[in-house]
């Protein structure tokens, strides 16, 4: 059997790579994990000699990733490192300037199984499908297999994986789980498109599947009895796209779970039918959903959500007459974005509330393979060298080279740096800082209408750490705390015994 060591840079329990380890353990092969910076997982590497080095990506962390590959490379450790995720399928040239000996594109369950496999029989693995393989020199670039669409075969994440790693993750007040794959909607701003179309480029049909309401109900069952699970999050883009699964599934959940959770949908989704069975369940406690923009063209044009201002307004009513609290999630510094659409979209957030509302305010970022980083490309708000991975920078090719993780050092791959992904807005037009600096006190001036002449003040001045800190505080306690459902003993036990740990 082979033994594969997932690495990754925060303490979260990341849904990809418990599944692939679920996968993994299943087709009999090893399983390790290590969380932190180069040098600890150096020290790991050295101790356990794994024969995989696998990174499951997203864009936030693609900098750590790729540094502890070069670090990898340049310690003389020879392990196979194979990266994979929605990024790196977008960006799989990645691999042609970077520590990285695979990619993985698409799904990753069947072919870093098949991986293990052949390195178990010394049998040569440059053919295997979805992966592209860097080996004497050469690059393989394989095709990628059928969308998986057999949900019910998989087997459930491995949460002992993180559960046995630290016990801080026994502490996490939510558990994430993820009921299928796909999406319906075509909304240019999300990875599903982009992946719909490699997919179908590919040969695959079909796209959108969720598990049957009987298989997830023993997952759920196990979450609750063996794992204490307190509160679901359901992780799925949306839920109620298919009405009767969704009907069928919160009667279930009523009679067998029991437990808070809450689901993503999209708002003209939610008919009077759902909305009563939402609170007959008694269980939800909040449905997310997505405004996006509050301009209606710009919503339907350019960011592709085919959802009317009406259509929002009775769908919010259902959600209010049935007594279900809800999030709406928002961009701001869109491409095309001007200051006076971003406040339409807080004043559209303002009109749709409820005085128990959450807001999801996000900084828009250019994430690679969406057909609204092209739309901002040629309006000249992105640079595309700066969307795309280029490879490492000069400054880490050298004989001697000092590792770090922050935007500076990779000005070339500026989006894998989680202070750009996270906290600030990539357009490089003066408005765009104008819409960054407004940004910083959105939550405040939806809750807080008074305050907008203030704060049309306030961002005319250079954006500053004052500004960045009442963003992180009400980003933290106004949307962050509510959505996960973080109690505020949480917050003691994490300062007290895990402040160290790097959790964003």
């Amino acid at each position: 059997m082979a033994n594969v060591l997932f690495v990754q840079e925060i303490y979260f329990p990341f849904q990809s790579t418990s599944r692939l380890s679920a996968y993994l353990k299943n087709k009999g092969h090893q399983v390790d994990l290590v969380i932190g910076d180069e040098k600890k997982i150096i020290k790991h590497v050295e101790k356990t000699l794994p024969d995989i080095i696998a990174f499951s990506v997203l864009t936030p962390y693609r900098n750590h990733m790729l540094a502890c590959a070069n670090a990898l490379k340049m310690a003389g450790i020879k392990t196979l490192v194979i990266a994979g995720g929605y990024d790196i399928t977008f960006l799989p040239q990645i691999i042609e300037h970077s520590g990285l000996d695979i990619i993985c594109r698409g799904e990753g369950e069947q072919p870093l199984a098949e991986l293990c496999d052949r390195l178990d029989t010394s049998r040569d693995f440059t053919d295997i499908s979805n992966l592209w393989v860097k080996k004497d020199g050469k690059i393989y670039k394989n095709k990628m297999r059928q969308w998986e669409m057999d949900m019910d075969s998989l087997p459930f994440d491995d949460r002992d994986l993180y559960f046995d790693h630290d016990n801080y993750f026994k502490t996490i007040p939510f558990t994430q789980v993820l009921v299928g794959r796909g999406c319906p909607h075509l909304c240019s701003y999300c990875f599903n498109h982009g992946y719909r179309k490699i997919y179908r480029a590919e040969g695959s049909h079909g796209y959108c599947k969720l598990r049957s309401i009987p298989v997830l109900m023993q997952e759920l069952i196990t979450l609750k009895e063996k794992y204490k699970a307190r509160y679901i999050f359901f992780n799925d883009s949306t839920l109620t796209y298919n009405k009767s699964w969704i009907l069928e599934f919160l009667k279930e959940y009523k009679e067998k779970i029991r437990l808070p959770f809450s689901i993503n949908a999209v708002i003209s989704e939610i008919d009077e039918e759902i909305g009563q069975a939402l609170e007959d369940c008694g269980y939800c406690i909040l449905v997310r959903w997505g405004l996006e923009s509050g301009n209606e063209q710009y919503r339907m044009n350019v960011l592709k959500k085919k959802i009317t201002d009406k259509q929002l307004l009775e769908g919010v009513g259902i959600l209010k007459r049935h007594r279900i609290r809800y999030s709406m999630a928002m961009m701001l510094g869109l491409p095309g974005e001007t200051l006076d659409l971003a406040w339409e979209t807080i004043t559209k957030a303002k009109e749709l509330s409820a005085p128990d509302s959450v807001h999801a305010v996000n900084i828009f970022k250019p994430f690679p393979g969406l057909d609204i980083t092209e739309h901002g490309i040629k309006l000249g708000q992105y640079r595309r060298e700066d969307v795309s991975a280029q490879g490492l920078p000069e400054v880490l090719q050298k004989d001697e080279v000092q590792i770090i993780n922050d935007s500076e050092a990779y000005r070339d791959l500026a989006l894998g740096s989680t202070n750009l992904c996270f906290y600030q807005n990539y357009r490089t037009d003066k408005e765009g800082q104008f819409i960054l600096r407004l940004s910083r006190f959105s939550h405040l001036a939806i809750r807080f209408p008074k305050l907008r002449p203030i704060i049309k003040q306030l961002i005319k001045l250079p954006d500053n750490i004052f500004y960045r800190l009442i963003w992180k505080i009400t980003e933290g306690f106004l949307n962050i705390k509510a959505h996960a459902n973080v109690p505020c003993s949480f917050f003691l036990k994490y300062y007290i015994f895990h402040s160290r740990k790097k959790i964003r």
